[in-house]
């Protein structure tokens, strides 16, 4: 990974879905199948977006709508051809979503010993 490295974040909800299909898995899929270097997704506790509901997981609101955020890393050009194919899913959900870029300094980028790139996922 070298070059103009770039931080692609995507906040959408647990219970966004493509058809039978978690939407975030099918992201994260799609990356992996795009080749990028690597993408992690965090479970929020509380969120608002443009809509302004709010959506969290205790007892006041519903707990099928707890705040995903997805971050990709990779360079720019493979960011910015991945992001086309992340709208089209985004779009196709019919959902609400935010999605931020920014640049970032990898430091350490390697595998590690029991690297499998044939895991299950």
């Amino acid at each position: 990974m070298e070059g103009k490295i770039k931080l692609l974040k995507i906040y959408i909800s647990t219970s966004d879905r493509l058809g039978n299909r978690l939407l975030y898995e099918e992201i994260v899929r799609e990356g992996r199948e795009a080749g990028l270097g690597g993408a992690t997704v965090y479970q929020g506790i509380m969120s608002f977006g443009a809509s302004h509901s709010i959506h969290g997981a205790n007892v006041v609101f519903p707990t099928h709508q707890i705040p995903v955020l997805i971050e990709f890393v990779d360079e720019e050009e493979k960011i910015n051809r991945f992001f086309i194919r992340a709208k089209e899913l985004i779009d196709e959900s019919q959902k609400g979503a935010l999605v931020t870029l920014q640049d970032v300094d990898v430091l350490l980028y390697k595998r590690g010993a029991k690297y499998n790139q044939f895991s299950n996922f």
